[in-house]
């Protein structure tokens, strides 16, 4: 036994080698490519981030499927399962002889990328920050990983029998699979690579112990009638249809049936592809004007300006304060004049009320009648284009570690620019719940992929805010420009991690990271001090899907007190926290007649993105400002 399993070790090295360059390979290349001591250990390791499950799984499962079709067809293509067969060893000795090698391989190939990744992560600063490599968190993937290629390594054994013919049908039941996730949402355990997805309740990673128990149960079924097929009663027909095979009607069969299946699979796949009809969510005509096409072009000292015709006066108001606001947020960044920029507020979106690039600016005139509401949205837009500027665009190529810095620095300066409205101390409670309620850190805030995972994206705007005024208060009222042209001078370097960026960013700008971070955390606890009375009477919301009734999935929020006037409560949906903010769409809710702690929300099931997604419950305490909301939590259309 233990000689031959040495036998099968050195027949499989070369698929070792090659599971070793597929999966650790980068240990030769990123240290002469990247700077290590400016990356994390998870930005090293991206498969313990969520969203990053089906790559790694297709490679295991073609690793997984290539050491499996090295073991029994090897023998029978060379004719050495004779020589086996012959010496007085067990079937069973040599089916486990052969297993073992095997797994041994691909636990080797996955326990040496953990071990490759866990040191070029160790190399970096972020030892000091929370970055670095993870005990628990290493070893609990790797058993995930390892339990994963068992799996796929039992049903390549069990495939390999038919030789390349045997993958058809498992080609047809991913097939399928996809098929009943979209319309039954329960049916989507079948899909392996789920067994990978990285999901986090904290810090901590989520083992899907139902899936996993029952994969494992299948493997070790599948894995039985692998053995019976290669080494027990069902080898004598498995070399039947090996003689059979060699002949000219055998090989017209084989090729005919593959021809079949294969456009069985290809035409399965066009009707899964084939487009479903779209339902626009209906718009709310109270919200919503309607703008005529004729549009009219105005240029002043700063602007060129292009407005709907049907609403001439809102818009020279406007223009008419334009030049003004221009001024007034270049002066607070120290910048120069620069180009002329030019404004659209021809846009209509449920999306945004502006939008800002290079020198081009997008502002929601229609859809927005108050004027100060409108100048604080073009003072945001306009410091975003002071942001691309005096950033040389690097701002916007490092969004994961900026987007809290470009909202909540254009935030900042438009309150400054344009005083305002309860929006602001509204925003602030926002914030203030979050740091006490929900425990968002700057950690959070500076990696954005981390925050829209968990929490609603538009904590950046207003937590983002707070972190601008706490950078002003520790590093002086020039820090937002100098941090903005630190980010684009020459020599910058380039691949940092979020954090590691803002420490070399702001070392750069003549401030420190550990100072503002002491300002941030002082100015936090102020806010929640002053706020206290208001932090405890935000709701706390719970709920989730209750059930479906004519072709309308119900949701329902429980809160833990009655809601006070005004509050207006939606649920937002999105496919997963993967998805722009773009693709998730909110819902509005009413409250239950019989208990007003119960917010009902129906959903056409047309409009869901997928039979599993995932739902966020928040309220707008008040109109014009931003949501409190609870976390994303995952949900299953019934």
């Amino acid at each position: 036994m233990i000689a031959l399993y040495r036998k099968e070790l050195r027949a499989l090295w070369p698929l070792g080698l090659l599971a070793f360059v597929v999966l650790s390979g980068d240990v030769f290349e990123r240290p002469f490519t990247e700077r290590l001591d400016e990356k994390a250990w998870e930005d090293i390791a991206s498969y313990v981030s969520p969203g990053d499950a089906d790559t790694f799984g297709w490679m295991l499962i073609l690793l997984a499927g290539f050491v499996a079709y090295a073991a029994f067809p090897r023998e029978h293509d060379e004719r050495t399962i004779r020589f086996l067969h012959a010496l007085p060893i067990r079937p069973r000795a040599i089916f486990a002889a052969k297993v073992a090698a095997g797994l041994t391989v691909l636990f080797g190939a996955c326990a040496v990328l953990m071990g490759t990744d866990g040191l070029m992560g160790s190399m970096g600063a972020e030892t000091l920050t929370g970055g670095h490599w993870r005990a628990r968190l290493a070893f609990t993937h790797l058993a995930l990983q390892c339990a994963f290629c068992f799996v796929a390594y039992a049903h390549g054994l069990f495939a390999s029998v038919l030789r390349l013919f045997g993958l058809i049908p498992y080609a047809l039941l991913l097939v399928v699979a996809h098929v009943l996730e979209d319309v039954f949402a329960p049916a989507a355990w079948i899909d392996p690579t789920r067994l990978l997805a990285a999901r986090y309740h904290g810090a901590a990673l989520v083992v899907p112990w139902g899936p996993l128990a029952a994969h494992l149960a299948v493997a070790l079924g599948v894995l039985g009638a692998a053995y019976l097929s290669w080494m027990g009663p069902a080898d004598r027909v498995g070399r039947g249809l090996e003689r059979a095979r060699r002949t000219v009607v055998g090989k017209l069969a084989l090729g005919c049936g593959t021809v079949v299946a294969v456009l069985a699979v290809l035409v399965l796949l066009v009707v899964v592809s084939e487009p479903s009809e779209e339902v626009d969510a209906p718009e709310d005509p109270s919200v919503v004007e309607t703008p005529s096409f004729e549009t009219r072009t105005v240029r002043t000292e700063r602007w060129e300006v292009t407005y709907p015709v049907s609403h001439e006066a809102r818009a020279r108001a406007l223009i008419d304060e334009a030049d003004a606001l221009h001024e007034a947020v270049r002066r607070r960044l120290g910048a120069d004049v620069g180009p002329t920029l030019v404004a659209d507020l021809t846009e209509v979106s449920g999306d945004h009320r502006g939008i800002a690039s290079w020198t081009h600016v997008r502002v929601g005139l229609v859809t927005e009648p108050d004027l100060t509401r409108l100048r604080r949205v073009l003072a945001h837009e306009t410091v975003h284009a002071f942001q691309h500027r005096l950033s040389d665009r690097r701002q916007g190529q490092h969004e994961r570690a900026t987007r809290f810095f470009a909202e909540g620095s254009a935030e900042y300066l438009s309150y400054e620019v344009v005083p305002g409205d309860r929006a602001r101390d509204v925003g602030r409670l926002v914030a203030a719940g979050a740091w006490e309620r929900h425990g968002v850190r700057f950690e959070d805030l500076v990696d954005d992929a981390h925050l829209r995972a968990r929490y609603d994206t538009t904590l950046a705007y207003a937590l983002g805010e707070r972190w601008t005024a706490a950078l002003v208060d520790a590093c002086g009222s020039d820090a937002i420009s100098d941090a903005l042209r630190a980010m684009g001078r020459e020599d910058a370097p380039r691949g940092l991690s979020p954090r590691t960026f803002w420490e070399d960013t702001l070392r750069a700008a003549g401030c420190d990271l550990e100072r503002v971070d002491a300002a941030f955390a002082r100015l936090m606890e102020a806010e929640v001090a002053r706020r206290r009375a208001r932090i405890d009477a935000l709701p706390r919301i719970g709920g989730g899907v209750v059930g479906a009734r004519d072709g309308r999935v119900r949701i329902v929020a429980l809160l833990d007190r009655a809601p006070e006037p005004g509050w207006d409560f939606h649920v937002r949906l999105r496919r997963g926290p993967d998805a722009e903010d773009t693709e998730a769409f909110a819902v509005r809710g009413r409250a239950d007649p019989d208990d007003p702690r119960r917010i009902r929300f129906e959903v056409p099931r047309a409009l869901l993105p997928a039979a599993r997604f995932q739902l966020l419950f928040g309220v707008r305490l008040e109109a014009h400002a931003w949501p409190w909301s609870a976390t994303w939590q995952w949900a299953s259309a019934p």
